[in-house]
């Protein structure tokens, strides 16, 4: 990911900043609802509040840290996924229900900059997972 798209997604996740329990309840509720055999990548505990915003803040943390790390937690997550049995269409549920959630949230924030971005991200971040996937399957 290049560094304008790693920054347009970043500044999204910064207006964010003292939303994280409003976002945890609009994505995972919507998540589980749409895909219930995803909870099974998450830790245990997920359904706690608490637990779930812990988990946002990884999710930024990681996402403000070098591509490497980054990109390590997603092949993690596509092993995981695969493990389960959870396919593509599982990583891109997670990953289109990551973006509309914060999309939503954000509302008259959203800027068109941050869809360009978030759909680049969203393409390395599910080839980053594909290959996880690929490392459990081999």
């Amino acid at each position: 990911m290049d560094h304008l798209t790693r920054a347009q997604c970043l500044h999204s996740l910064d207006l964010l900043v003292g939303q994280e329990d409003a976002f945890a309840d609009a994505f995972f509720p919507l998540l589980f609802s749409r895909a219930p055999e995803l909870r099974v990548i998450f830790p245990e505990g997920v359904d706690d509040h608490a637990e779930q915003v812990r988990m946002l803040y990884r999710l930024m943390v990681a996402f403000a840290g070098k591509d490497v790390t980054l990109t390590a937690g997603l092949r993690l997550i596509g092993f995981r996924m695969a493990m389960r049995g959870l396919g593509a269409d599982h990583a891109e549920l997670l990953a289109n229900t990551l973006i509309g959630a914060l999309k939503r949230l954000l509302g008259n924030s959203w800027q068109a900059d941050f869809a360009y971005a978030w759909r680049i991200a969203k393409e390395d971040a599910l080839d980053a997972m594909a290959l996880g996937a690929e490392l459990m399957a081999a």
